[in-house]
């Protein structure tokens, strides 16, 4: 497991974040840099960051909804990064903190070709709920996975 500092956002992270973004997914899923800072700075937000050597190697941002809820809107690590427990640190961070808010559970999208990310969710109790046809865009579906928060 790699050594990492875990904090939350900061304004000045958002620069970085939309580069690691840029990184890691190809354009139909990338967030403008407006995107990213209206996500990352919305008063319902919860961020967690990832640093290695002050250098910012990951991140993850949830929605808290009404009902609820955390959404996780986007997480994001530097590929020369991964498979190494940054995602897991960062998701586990990002769940006490909707838990801390008030969230019973957390929901997410995933891309159905997007199998690395399916399996890591799974690995992490996520369960899939049903698919959600052309949530990335036309012929592009996603699989809706929820967890409960009752159990860290």
């Amino acid at each position: 497991m790699i050594d990492c500092v875990l904090r939350g956002y900061l304004k000045g992270d958002l620069e970085a974040m939309f580069r690691l973004d840029e990184v890691c997914f190809t354009s139909q899923f990338r967030f403008t840099r407006e995107m990213m800072r209206h996500s990352a700075e919305a008063a319902v937000a919860r961020v967690v960051v990832a640093e290695k050597d002050k250098d910012l190697v990951g991140f993850c941002i949830a929605h808290v909804e009404q009902e609820n809820m955390g959404y996780v809107v986007t997480l994001d690590v530097d590929p020369a990064y991964r498979r190494n427990g940054v995602a897991h640190l960062l998701m586990k961070c990002l769940e006490a903190e909707c838990r801390d808010a008030g969230c019973l559970s957390m929901w997410l999208h995933v891309y159905t070709d997007n199998s690395a990310a399916i399996r890591f969710y799974e690995r992490m109790g996520y369960r899939f709920l049903h698919i959600d046809k052309d949530f990335y865009g036309e012929g592009s579906d996603a699989m809706v996975y929820i967890r409960a928060l009752n159990s860290a």
